[in-house]
């Protein structure tokens, strides 16, 4: 077994790509982090993991329908469907604000957005997360369809909404704080 772990790792370490060292002085580095981390926080972006938080929501209605009632965990189903609610209802309300504010053209690009995006998206990670725990334990219990594709779409939306969540804190933090 030692054996067969040596000569993966030996395999590996050969197939690795060398990269140059990183440039000693701050400011290389700091040239390199120029790019303007607002431009990412566009209300098509915000819209992207808003669909894909509904697209999810669908799923576990769907499930809800089918096990929320009669099923084995029929609570599971159930609260799946309703972390799901909170993340998307979390989403419009941010989308909402930022428009009536007119800080969503053609992208975030004020401190208070920044914050307020980079929290907002972190509140519905941590919701659609909830989800997807109840997802698993729907689809454990009830053999739902239903209830898996809302895990891999509940995914989907915290893929898309964790991409959000560095660009929004960097934006927010470009501010106040020149790098």
């Amino acid at each position: 077994m030692i054996f067969k772990l040596s000569l993966f790792l030996t395999i590996l370490a050969s197939s690795a790509i060398l990269l140059p060292p990183l440039p000693a002085d701050a400011t290389s580095v700091r040239v390199l982090a120029k790019a303007d981390p607002c431009e990412s926080l566009t209300p098509k972006a915000l819209q992207q993991v808003i669909d894909k938080v509904a697209e999810s929501l669908a799923k576990a209605e769907s499930d809800v329908i089918a096990n929320g009632t009669t099923g084995k965990y029929a609570t599971s189903a159930i609260l799946n469907r309703d972390y799901l609610v909170e993340a998307r209802q979390k989403l419009l309300e941010f989308q909402s604000f930022l428009k009536k504010e007119g800080i969503d053209q053609p992208f975030v690009t004020n401190a208070s957005g920044a914050y307020n995006f980079q929290g907002s998206v972190g509140v519905a990670v941590s919701q659609l997360f909830s989800a997807q725990h109840w997802a698993m334990i729907s689809v454990a219990n009830h053999k739902s369809s239903d209830a898996f594709d809302s895990f891999n779409l509940s995914a989907k939306a915290i893929d898309l909404a964790v991409a959000l969540g560095a660009p929004a804190g960097r934006c927010y933090m470009r501010s106040y704080f020149v790098y």
